[in-house]
């Protein structure tokens, strides 16, 4: 065991991966059964299997963790009980305005196992471990970075509008024909209420808590957001493998992945980095970037994403150019990772 703790200490970016992977893809199986052959007590399975990044970037900064255990165990309990009830009535919300399930008490017990795993990695911002408390502060956190918290909410949804245009000057007609189920404050609400069930599953806490929040930091260590942006595309789109079967896309074709999957993931991921860089490394940034994006889809379903595509690359080359985004950061940037501890007043330098 020390041997294995001392490896994933030494290789926290490869073990965050293995983890990962080791998590979505051995409950992998839970997806189909749930979305198609209506098993519904495996759903909690694919709660858990939804939370891969997240619960692997908790266990491993739990492991690397060198600090004592500081505060007591009430105020992570207190927050886990926010977090469950708050995550319960968000589900229950969806699910009755989206799916117009029946509100019985059968639901809303189902509800309460359900939505453990992410009322767990929001109370672990309360952690008594140092070492996770810090890692994940910024979950629940926009200080000082209110003004790219706005941005994240509407530069997709922002983005996928301007497509439409360039679709038609392109003679593709972008959006299908789709009537919204209501209209004004109504319209809204439901928009809301979609934008608030992404934040929450999963696209703050299960995936950017992992991908943006633990894996990015540590990749921008030794390489350029560019690059970091190229590893975490590798990733993430496999690592959807099993959701994307479940939902009928044709993912055991290479067509698929050459011509669906990598551009467009990998400028959405792009993206994603540059946003989250900006907000000095923020989890919820990067969150609500993920949830608008997935809203936005969720409310203007596209025919093709020709014009998605070349809106996203010029964003894309803007902020790669603007930012210069093939070289590294400082090693004292908030959205790089250091050791707990670390400090250049720490570093002795050798006598003259």
């Amino acid at each position: 065991m020390n041997k294995l703790t001392d490896w994933i200490k030494r290789h926290q970016i490869a073990a965050f991966f293995i983890i990962t992977f080791a998590i979505t893809w051995g409950l992998g199986f839970s997806y189909d059964a749930v979305m198609n052959k209506g098993i519904s007590l495996l759903a909690p399975l694919v709660m858990v299997a939804t939370c891969g990044p997240a619960l692997a970037g908790i266990i491993i900064t739990a492991v690397s963790n060198k600090q004592p255990n500081q505060g007591t165990r009430k105020a992570f309990w207190i927050a886990f009980f926010v977090a469950w009830v708050l995550s319960a009535l968000v589900f229950v919300g969806h699910n009755t305005f989206f799916n117009h399930a029946p509100l019985s008490p059968i639901l809303v017990g189902f509800t309460l196992v359900l939505v453990v795993p992410v009322a767990f990695v929001i109370s672990m911002v309360f952690s008594r471990i140092p070492a996770v408390r810090n890692y994940l502060s910024s979950l629940i956190r926009l200080r000082n970075v209110w003004g790219w918290a706005f941005l994240a909410l509407v530069i997709f949804p922002g983005l996928i509008l301007l497509s439409i245009p360039i679709s038609s000057l392109l003679g593709r007609q972008s959006i299908t024909s789709h009537h919204f189920p209501e209209t004004g404050l109504v319209l809204i609400g439901l928009i809301a209420v979609k934008f608030i069930y992404q934040l929450f599953f999963f696209n703050a806490t299960g995936e950017e808590v992992g991908w943006r929040g633990f894996a990015l930091p540590r990749l921008q260590v030794r390489t350029s957001p560019l690059i970091a942006s190229l590893v975490l595309t590798l990733f993430w789109g496999p690592w959807h493998f099993f959701l994307w079967k479940a939902e009928g896309r044709p993912v055991l074709t290479w067509q698929y992945w050459i011509e669906s999957y990598f551009l467009a993931h990998f400028l959405i991921t792009l993206i994603f980095v540059w946003i989250c860089n900006r907000a000095k490394g923020n989890i919820l940034v990067a969150g609500i970037t993920h949830a608008a994006m997935n809203t936005a889809f969720a409310f203007i379903p596209l025919q093709n994403m020709q014009g998605v595509n070349l809106t996203l690359l010029v964003a894309a080359l803007v902020m790669i150019l603007a930012d210069r985004m093939w070289k590294r950061l400082p090693s004292d940037h908030p959205a790089v990772y250091q050791a707990p501890g670390f400090s250049e007043k720490n570093i002795e330098l050798p006598q003259q």
